[in-house]
């Protein structure tokens, strides 16, 4: 397996914070999608395969023809909410590309997009956050490569590097943007959906086949020092009152 080199990394310092991390891995094992949904419909379908995954594992398979390709969870909780309540967030997926591209293949972005009915406003369908990971092939990523994106100050109002906002559109630039009076951190308190998509805002593509995979797709969240602090109070209180 390769591990992608465009990536925001952060090193969680200490065992004890470490320790204290919230993981939830979807791996298709169990042949449940846990709230992931790839397209469906006339284009073609998406669907578990138990033996195209990860070592030979399951995986989240699609194989569709559209201008792109929408993985999405709104139902599974360990992926939506608040995430400003977190001293850290880190998202990542493992992907497997046979192909992309009709009559030649070609490359598609590979973004992660953090979306918010709520927040929505002037007709667009939601407000968002994303981040780029890379662009991807067939020649790229005919293995298993591993994308992995982290957010290490969850109250930021500005966007960090390498993020971009969507609900709104730059009137010189016609770029996509945040809405008026909505920061980073807004979006971040109010996650409603999460998706892994080829659909860039502000990009238009032709119709393609895809046939890609999905797995190993994770959520880490580490607790805020005051959340922390907390906890190792309750577990003093807890020894004293064992004794």
């Amino acid at each position: 397996m390769k591990l992608a080199t465009k990536s925001m990394l952060f090193v969680i310092a200490g065992a004890a914070s470490a320790s204290l991390a919230g993981i939830t891995t979807v791996d298709f094992e169990d042949g449940l999608t846990h709230g992931w949904e790839g397209p469906q419909g006339f284009g073609g379908a998406s669907f578990i395969d138990a033996t195209h995954g990860v070592d030979g594992g399951a995986g989240y398979r699609t194989q569709f023809n559209n201008f792109g390709i929408d993985f999405a969870n709104n139902t599974n909780t360990a992926f939506l909410g608040d995430y400003t309540q977190y001293d850290s967030v880190t998202i990542s997926v493992d992907v497997k590309v046979d192909q992309i591209g009709t009559f030649l293949p070609v490359s598609r972005p590979f973004v992660l997009e953090l979306r918010s009915f709520d927040l929505a406003q002037n007709g667009y369908p939601w407000t968002s956050v994303w981040f780029e990971f890379a662009w991807i092939s067939q020649s790229a990523n005919s293995e298993f490569t591993t994308f992995s994106a982290t957010i290490i100050n969850p109250l930021s109002t500005d966007l960090p590097a390498g993020w971009g906002g969507f609900g709104a559109e730059d009137p010189n630039t016609f770029e996509p943007i945040l809405p008026d009076g909505v920061t980073f951190a807004d979006v971040l308190a109010d996650v409603d959906e999460i998706a892994f998509t080829t659909i860039e805002p502000g990009f238009f593509f032709s119709f393609d086949d895809y046939d890609v995979t999905l797995d190993n797709i994770s959520i880490t969240t580490t607790p805020a020092p005051s959340a922390m602090a907390l906890l190792a109070i309750g577990g003093m209180v807890g020894t004293r009152r064992r004794r």
